[in-house]
């Protein structure tokens, strides 16, 4: 199901009517929900709960309101939690007593009036007077014996059906004029009816006065013609008990249920034979269209056969094109590197120059590694001096994280004894009056307005007044004092082992011993950055390593300067002479490799094209071979397709298979024409009827017989009574008073034709809009009542069932049936409302108690396929009879502590 509609997730109440405490209803979710629980359990009460808390505001002291008071007193609370498209709401009530509001939706908490309109908004609802709310939506939840009748719409929920038809209400309404005429016909029309079109005034006293002595008349020409009525029946009833009991009549009763019996049995073998046809004709149809699949596919495959062989004869044509463009470009790239080769040998010379260039100011750079050492061990000495002196700093402190943090612990012990002891305090809130802080003293000292939390004994004083001493009630006070003794002392042993008076001291030490050890670790840092140049784990290692690098250096200068020899002095004396002497020659060296570097530029194009037309060679090679592969893979399978089934043999198949399947639809329509006008249902009908009749003859004869002994005793007591002064005086009477009913009638009738007139307008208009409703209402009807069509009124229910030439109206209709109707109506609201992406839920309290086992069957399915868009939720008595719908079970369980808000 989707949940982007309605859907209650929790229901809870507390203190309402007939619930004390918090009661819940768990389980709801999407879909059916089935809440099946015994009469006086509280089904009803949790339903009128909900419509309580969307329906009426808390503020309010009607009459209404007043009901939700629990029994036992108290202020009603009811919380529903539900989801609307996805999002999440929270919605809260309180009436009566410190009332409030409150909903919790995406947009965060609103209270008051901001929460009924916001809740009002989402579900389409809206204020119809003061303190009060009505929408279709409620209409929706079928409170306990209303399922009988349709729903009654007020201003509301009526506007929200026409807005969901798009009915125009400037066009219904019939203009201006006609609202005022309308309006001066409705005033005279109620001095002589209410608007239930009930009597009233002289109406009313002429109507009650004449139907009071039609009413006398009445009884008394019914006891004159009781007595020739019970004279009647009683020669009847002879008759019929003598017919009740002729053989000849029950021979032919039970000829009659053998015929029906026997033509139930035709009706079976002929739903078999039209069973077999159909499967007949499926088969033939799915012949059919395998034998087509296969004629399609093989003028698809020899299609592409012949694209393939095209693309075959392209694909070897652009392989011949690419080995041409491949051999040109092998040649220019011969060329080209030649000239480069020639170009290698001019820059290796160039080389060579620079080198030597090199060496030279690599000896410069060993003079001055070595100076540069020799300072590096210098620094390094300095740092390990710098390391001591810090070391020594830090380790002078008494104060660590060990002794601080017990410091700490037994800190907080001292604060949780205290809290334990606070807990069971007397709370004294004082809120004073402007200038009673001078008449208020609490132990003898001026007070503030805030709250307390008493431990000790306290006197409160105001003058004036007197003198009060509050006593805090606290258990095992001693118990928990020396707690608190002992946790003090334990916090002054851990300042005692530190030297520090308090904790801010203590923190204090450790906060200068964290600076100490931060220098100590700077100097370390820095110590260690430099020893990390060395790779050494100590810093005598490094500066051995600085010792060893300076000798080192020194021997590598003594043997380059043993080594030059005599060149050693014609060597530059400076780095700035050899830099230039290495520039020098690096110049020449890159301007060697920049011609160098142009003829490999140059000879990037005859490369870069010899590579792209060895690629494409491969590429036009590949897509030949696979164009030739795939021609071959098609005429394999057209070759294998020929053999095994020639096309002429295919389409013998298919004509054979096409004439199965006429042969076949041909039997089937035959058979269907053949099928007998009489239902099945009806038969079954018969048959019950004629066995009901048959096996209740016993009881119909008693009954009888019992007839004739209660109509002798009722003659025999009512003969010899005169009746016909009081018949007389009465039928005056009578004349009197219809003559002034009359006369009202036809006033009454004169207005209501006007009215009627001015009215016709709007139901033509609004008739129009009827057929989305007639939509969405119609296949419900029909799976419940077969061939039947519902007729629908202005007032948007259904005034009968058209079934055949035969319309019944719903007031003639059994007690099930409109009960039915009356649901499937709401089922139709609910459709519409769904159709415009507006709220729609349904609930059923205690209703389709009338339905028999087969519609109660149907009406599940109906029920099972609305709850595919929207949540129903059924609350039954009778489980057993709900047994077979498969529904979410719900259970309604007292709940703990209620969810507290804050006022």
């Amino acid at each position: 199901m989707s949940t982007n509609g309605l859907i209650f997730t929790a229901l809870e109440v507390e203190n309402f009517r007939r619930f004390t405490g918090i009661h819940r209803l768990d389980g709801l979710g999407p879909g059916l929900n089935l809440l099946a629980a015994s009469n006086e359990s509280g089904k009803s009460t949790m339903l009128a709960a909900l419509r309580a808390l969307f329906l009426y505001k808390p503020g309010s002291s009607t009459k209404t309101t007043r009901s939700f008071e629990p029994y036992s007193g108290g202020a009603p609370r009811i919380l529903a939690e539900f989801t609307l498209n996805g999002q999440t709401y929270r919605f809260e009530k309180q009436f009566l007593k410190k009332s409030f509001t409150r909903l919790t939706g995406p947009t965060g908490l609103k209270e008051g009036d901001d929460a009924d309109a916001e809740v009002q908004t989402l579900l389409g609802l809206s204020a119809t007077k003061k303190n009060e709310t009505d929408g279709l939506l409620p209409a929706l939840w079928v409170e306990q014996g209303q399922s009988f009748t349709q729903p009654d719409l007020g201003d509301t929920a009526r506007q929200s059906v026409q807005s969901c038809l798009s009915a125009d209400f400037a066009e219904i309404t019939g203009g201006a004029d006609a609202a005022r005429i309308l309006k001066r016909v409705q005033d005279d029309l109620a001095k002589l009816v209410n608007g239930h079109n009930r009597r009233q005034g002289r109406y009313a006293e002429a109507f009650t006065g004449e139907e009071d002595a039609t009413a006398r008349l009445t009884d008394l020409e019914n006891r004159q013609n009781a007595l020739e009525q019970d004279l009647k029946e009683l020669d009847h009833t002879r008759r019929q008990l003598g017919r009740e009991q002729d053989p000849v009549r029950q021979q032919a009763e039970q000829a009659d249920l053998d015929q029906a019996r026997a033509r139930k049995n035709d009706l079976l073998r002929f739903g078999k034979r039209e069973a077999e046809a159909k499967a007949a004709v499926e088969g033939a149809r799915r012949d059919l269209r395998r034998l087509q699949d296969e004629r399609t596919l093989r003028m698809e495959r020899r299609k592409r056969l012949t694209d393939a062989r095209q693309q075959a004869i392209e694909a070897d044509e652009e392989y011949r094109q690419a080995e041409a463009r491949q051999k040109r470009a092998e040649t220019a790239l011969a060329e080209q590197s030649d000239v480069l080769g020639r170009l290698d040998e001019r820059r290796a010379a160039a080389s060579r120059s620079v080198s030597r260039a090199e060496r030279a100011l690599d000896h410069l750079h060993q003079l001055e590694q070595r100076d540069e050492a020799v300072r590096q061990l210098h620094h390094l000495e300095s740092l390990t001096a710098q390391v001591e002196k810090a070391r020594s700093a830090f380790a002078a402190f008494r104060v660590d994280e060990k002794r601080l943090r017990a410091i700490q612990e037994a800190d907080k012990a001292v604060f949780e004894a205290e809290t334990a002891l606070g807990a069971q305090a007397t709370g004294l809130e004082i809120a004073l009056e402007p200038g009673g802080a001078e008449q208020v003293r609490l132990n003898g000292q001026a007070v503030e307005a805030r709250r307390l939390e008493l431990v000790d004994p306290t006197e409160l004083k105001i003058a004036g007044v007197g003198a009060f001493r509050i006593i805090p009630a606290i258990r095992d006070r001693a118990t928990m004092q020396a707690k608190i003794d002992q946790a003090r002392q334990v916090f002054q042993e851990a300042l005692d082992a530190t030297g520090c008076p308090d904790i801010a001291a203590a923190h204090a030490d450790m906060e200068r011993r964290r600076q100490a050890e931060a220098a100590c670790k700077a100097a370390e840092e820095g110590l260690t950055a430099a020893m990390k140049a060395f790779q050494a784990d100590t810093p005598d290692r490094a500066m051995g390593m600085l010792r060893q690098r300076i000798a080192d250096t020194e021997f590598g200068l003594a043997q380059w300067r043993e080594a030059q020899g005599d060149d050693a002095a014609a060597l530059p004396s400076s780095m700035e002479e050899a830099r230039a002497g290495v520039a020098t020659a690096r110049q020449t060296l890159q301007t060697v490799e920049q011609e160098v570097t142009r003829t490999r530029e140059a000879l990037r194009g005859p490369i870069a094209e010899q590579e792209v037309a060895r690629k494409l060679v491969e590429e036009r090679r590949s897509d030949s071979r696979v164009r030739r592969d795939r021609l071959d893979n098609l005429q394999g399978e057209e070759d294998a397709a020929q053999a095994s089934e020639p096309d002429a043999v295919l389409n013998e198949r298919f004509d054979r298979a096409q004439d199965s399947l006429d042969t076949a639809e041909r039997a089937w329509e035959r058979l269907k024409a053949e099928r007998p006008a009489e239902p099945e249902a009806l038969v079954d009908a018969a048959i019950n009827r004629l066995e009901a009749q048959i096996n209740g003859r016993r009881d119909r004869l008693s009954r009888l017989q019992q007839d004739v002994v209660t109509r002798e005793v009722r003659i025999q007591a009512a003969e010899g009574t005169g009746l016909d002064e009081a018949i007389a005086a009465c039928k005056r009477d009578i004349e009197r008073y219809r003559t002034e009913r009359e006369s009202c009638e036809q006033e009454v009738a004169v207005l209501q034709l006007l009215k009627e007139t001015l009215r016709e307008a709007e139901r033509e208009t609004t008739e129009r809009y009827l057929a989305p409703l007639t939509r969405a209402l119609q296949p419900a009807i029909e799976m419940l009542f077969p061939r039947a069509t519902a007729r629908l009124q202005t007032d948007f229910t259904v005034s009968g069932l058209t079934r055949g030439r035969n319309e019944e109206e719903v007031g003639n209709l059994s007690d099930g049936t409109r009960e039915q109707i009356a649901v499937l109506v709401r089922l139709g609201f609910a459709d519409i409302l769904h159709a415009q992406g507006r709220p729609a839920m349904l609930i059923l309290d205690d209703a389709l108690c009338f339905s028999d086992a087969v519609r109660m069957n149907t009406l599940f399915d109906i029920l099972t396929d609305a709850a595919s868009w929207m949540q129903i939720i059924i609350m039954t008595c009778r489980d057993d009879q709900f047994a077979e719908l498969s529904a979410r079970p719900l259970r309604l369980v007292p709940g703990g502590a209620p969810v507290l808000s804050a006022v």
